[in-house]
């Protein structure tokens, strides 16, 4: 049975994924990975019960960049819904989530409650840099749809 990932557990999979690929392509000088810099991963995932405080202590990178803040249930059109918190100060996301944490909304025919939430930073970007990517698993194999336009404008 499928199951759906959190934008935030994808994120991890993918980044633990290009670590390991990377260490192992040491070996092969001619690769092309060899020239690809992986950032260290700066998302946090923030529920009801999550400790600002601690958090920003662990993740001291939160004070000292913009921050893109975002619901993380699997909801699409975020951006176009006003769900997206975009060059944000820690101060300001914490603002945000306390007016859309455990908070009722209506999407469409469905309902219910904003409670898990992902903050990275924000990197300044055209539309045109924006890409979408879509990562399943089936019995007969893996898919990996990839469009080069992404964002708020599409789908």
């Amino acid at each position: 049975m499928a199951k759906a990932l959190r934008e935030y557990d994808g994120k991890i999979l993918l980044h633990d994924c290009m670590v390991r690929l990377l260490a192992s392509d040491k070996e092969h000088e001619s690769s092309c990975l060899q020239t690809l810099h992986l950032q260290p991963f700066q998302s946090v995932s923030i529920c009801a019960k999550t400790d600002l405080r601690d958090l920003i202590w662990k993740q001291p990178w939160l004070e000292k960049q913009s921050l893109v803040v975002k619901p993380d249930q699997l909801i699409k059109r975020r951006g176009k819904l006003g769900l997206v918190g975009i060059n944000k100060t820690i101060g300001e996301v914490r603002e945000w989530l306390e007016e859309r944490m455990d908070k009722q909304i209506q999407i469409d025919a469905a309902t219910g409650k904003l409670n898990t939430f992902i903050v990275e930073p924000f990197l300044p970007h055209e539309q045109s840099d924006e890409f979408y990517v879509c990562i399943y698993a089936t019995r007969s194999g893996n898919t990996i749809l990839f469009h080069h336009e992404g964002g708020v404008e599409i789908g």
